[in-house]
């Protein structure tokens, strides 16, 4: 846990303003907790009760007297001869005499006492009337308007605070989680792709939506235990001490006991808390992958295994939440709310007790009210923190998680500006693996002129995209790995990959679009590139038809994933991409694959110009898209096999022979019929 928080104090500390005036806050709301209990003791004892204090009789009225049958009387602690006025069944009596304190029977005018040691005491009374009674309230008003108004502030203090407080810590959790928000974006687009490899896109998307909300439950949750709990039981025992220090001391028997009981509880709620929270995310990842591949789902009529999946996870992730509801309600908070009911009648029993039996012994219901506030202060910190340990055990999977993406492996983003490559490009002795157990490149060695277009052809598997993803550096050659890669005689790994990639391009077999307008995907984070330009390209590589049909141009929104456009229309675009671009080196993984024979006629006239000055590597399957390249590269289950022109090939009549003549017969076999 510890380590925990000292990942997201890197984020607190940013706000540590905001995080003083929480705790200060805190502090003062605690303080007005103490207080407000002593201030009710003050009512109830020294003034609603305290009337029941001994009255001396004076000869003459003066401040504070108070006029009954003539008579003047002034209340006096020290008083030996005196009168006093019983509260029996909320009636008042006066009794011409100072009564002790014991238990009170009244029978018709005669009150009976019996003191704590036995004595017993029999006293005529008169039944006060309402007029009487508030005479002998009256020198208490002043100071009764005086406390109830100290008590109308303190609650108002009391709300302000509280505001105070949770506004801060609300603004504190809403700038982490925007913070941490910002960063795991920011860290998954350095991230090497064997991790987005191994985790499902729904997965992911999940940590950084919902799992960042961790780092926010974990800055509350600790706030409320730590701090707020905290303050919460020190004030409670300075309140408990002033009160009655031995049975302040005797609470802490009770420590030694929640300790244990936490643990117990804790290490089973986290076995539960891990299971469900990645139950979440795999319900998420699911969710994603239906959503994604509806069409699929929809024309194959899968729906019927679809829901049987999603139910069967749903389910899972059900009956781990209600064994987490059931650890709650067992031994969890539900238990505690019962121990403070029966702590309570323990402190009404204690108090009682010593009242009847602990002769000097002096008890009001000032003293239990006040007692009880504070105990109950003391109990509600218990009950939280066994409520909210299960959502700090949650917060801090979570946190974990997107701590993950956030301090996970970062590919170098340092940025420095190179002079433009001339295109020269050596593979030498190439072998490489995703894992170490199976290479999917084995010994090849490749050199490609600047401004060569070279072909690169061969079956499923046989590691043409491995070859090209090692030149993009969406990979790096392991130290468990052979060879090297050089771009005009220099080791790509020496550059950053943010500045080696800054003059190499691809367009892939299916295009990534994003949400807003043609423009916007094609100028993608070059700002100087005019409308026009970007007009012009497009014009340039075959894409005018594109641009005629569409009422707004180049200013023409696209919806995500390009929906409204062909899937022919969405290459063009991110041909034009890769063109504004101008890379030095330009891969294209069968850019024209998916677009009819009329827009890959375009795109192969365009490509002779756009050539020019630049090298360009083809992965291709449809061979004829090729033919006319300098160089075309056959390879085989990881090795390269053949290397030449189209036609030398043909004359070797091996492995690409065989593929382009199977191509040739598939298309006759196709017009034929």
């Amino acid at each position: 846990m510890m380590k925990t928080m000292k990942k997201v104090w890197r984020y607190i500390a940013k706000y540590k303003k905001l995080l003083t005036i929480s705790i200060a806050a805190m502090l003062i709301v605690q303080t007005l907790g103490l207080v407000a209990p002593l201030i009710v003791k003050a009512i109830l004892d020294d003034y609603l009760v305290g009337i029941e204090r001994p009255w001396r009789e004076v000869s003459e009225p003066a401040n504070q007297t108070v006029t009954y049958q003539g008579r003047y009387f002034i209340q006096d602690d020290d008083a030996v001869q005196g009168v006093s006025i019983v509260i029996i069944q909320g009636k008042y009596y006066f009794v011409e005499d100072i009564v002790p304190r014991g238990n009170r029977v009244l029978n018709n005018d005669t009150l009976n006492i019996i003191e704590p040691n036995g004595v017993s005491h029999t006293y005529p009374v008169v039944l006060l009337s309402r007029s009487a009674v508030l005479d002998f309230y009256q020198p208490f008003i002043q100071p009764l308007i005086l406390l109830l108004g100290l008590l109308f502030l303190r609650f108002f203090l009391h709300i302000l605070f509280t505001y105070i407080q949770r506004i801060s810590t609300s603004m504190i959790n809403v700038n982490i989680v925007r913070d941490a928000r910002k960063d795991a974006v920011r860290s998954l687009q350095r991230m090497p792709m064997s991790y987005f490899e191994s985790e499902p896109a729904g997965k992911i998307a999940n940590r950084v939506i919902s799992d960042v909300g961790g780092m926010m439950n974990l800055f509350s949750t600790i706030m409320n235990l730590l701090v707020n709990a905290s303050l919460a039981v020190v004030f409670a025992y300075i309140g408990m001490f002033y009160l009655d220090a031995t049975l302040a001391l005797l609470t802490f028997i009770v420590f030694p006991v929640v300790y244990i009981w936490l643990k117990a509880f804790m290490k089973r709620l986290n076995v539960i808390a891990e299971k469900v929270n990645e139950q979440n995310s795999l319900i998420t990842a699911n969710l994603n992958e239906i959503i994604n591949g509806i069409s699929i789902l929809q024309i194959f009529n899968f729906k019927q295994q679809t829901e049987d999946k999603f139910n069967e996870l749903s389910a899972d992730f059900a009956k781990e939440k209600l064994k987490e509801t059931k650890l709650h309600l067992s031994i969890g908070w539900n238990l505690i709310r019962l121990i403070g009911a029966l702590v309570t009648a323990v402190i009404v029993l204690y108090f009682g007790n010593g009242y009847l039996t602990i002769a000097g012994f002096v008890v009001t219901a000032g003293i239990i009210y006040a007692y009880n506030d504070y105990l109950s202060r003391l109990i509600e910190p218990v009950g939280t923190l066994f409520r909210e340990i299960g959502n700090l055990q949650h917060a801090i999977v979570k946190t974990e998680r997107i701590f993950r993406i956030i301090d996970g492996e970062q590919e170098d983003g340092s940025f420095e500006v190179i002079p433009r490559f001339q295109g020269d490009i050596q593979f030498d002795n190439i072998w490489f693996s995703y894992d170490t157990t199976h290479p999917v490149l084995k010994g090849i060695d490749l050199k490609i002129e600047p401004g060569q277009l070279v072909g690169l052809v061969g079956h499923t598997g046989s590691g043409k995209s491995s070859l090209m993803s090692l030149l993009l550096r969406f990979y790096d050659i392991k130290p468990t790995d052979k060879g090297t890669i050089y771009v005009d005689g220099v080791d790509v790994s020496k550059y950053s990959k943010r500045s080696y990639r800054a003059h190499v391009g691809i367009i892939l077999q299916d295009p990534v679009l994003f949400k807003g307008t043609l423009a916007d995907n094609v100028r993608f984070g070059l700002s100087h590139i005019s409308d026009e330009e970007i007009e012009r390209v497009l014009r340039e590589i075959g894409g005018g038809k594109l641009l005629d049909k569409l009422e707004q141009g180049v200013n023409q929104i696209i919806t995500r994933g390009g929906g409204n456009l062909s899937v022919g229309e969405k290459q063009i675009i991110s041909f034009a991409r890769a063109v504004i671009h101008d890379p030095v080196i330009l891969v294209m993984d069968e850019a024209t694959a998916n677009i009819d024979t009329e827009t890959e006629t375009m795109i192969q006239t365009a490509l002779e110009t756009v050539r020019k000055g630049r090298t360009m590597i083809v992965i291709a399957h449809r061979l004829s898209t090729i033919k006319n390249a300098d160089k075309i590269v056959v390879l085989e289950n990881g090795i390269k096999v053949e290397e030449g022109r189209h036609k030398d090939l043909l004359k070797n009549n091996s492995v690409y022979a065989n593929i382009y003549r199977s191509q040739i017969k598939t298309t006759q076999d196709f017009i034929q019929t």
